[in-house]
């Protein structure tokens, strides 16, 4: 069975934010069953953890002794378990492909900008500048 790693708690800041969240949607999609392994705070940085992953951040997929790190590759993975995320058909698997490239690289350092400023810097003048719009 699929585990993913999870923190066990997060800033309600952060809540929504953290990419694990990203690969749990894909299990949930997708109908796999998955299970969540959830870290303490620090768990990511001891020496056991950062084998698995090397930047010491969540999620990681685990199964049957294989090991994925950063969520894009994990979605991708689960993508080849389901056509409900990744068509068999050539053309819409790239378009589906691509869709995930562009919320990874494209949709997404814009809305964290947005929201970094939105949530910790709304009030200084520098960030009232830097908001998209201003």
């Amino acid at each position: 069975m699929i585990t993913i790693s999870a923190f066990k708690w997060v800033p309600e800041s952060a809540r929504g934010q953290v990419r694990d969240l990203r690969a749990r949607w894909a299990l949930e999609e997708a109908g796999l069953p998955y299970k969540t392994r959830l870290l303490e705070q620090g768990d990511q940085d001891k020496p056991e953890y950062r084998a698995l992953q090397p930047f010491g951040q969540v999620p990681i997929l685990e199964e049957d002794g294989a090991v994925l790190f950063e969520s894009g590759a994990i979605v991708l993975y689960i993508g080849e378990r389901s056509e409900a995320l990744l068509p068999k058909d050539s053309r819409a698997r790239a378009r589906a492909v691509q869709w995930l490239i562009a919320a990874l690289n494209s949709v997404e350092p814009f809305v964290m900008n947005v929201a970094l400023i939105d949530l910790f810097y709304a009030n200084e003048e520098w960030a009232k500048l830097r908001r998209p719009g201003a």
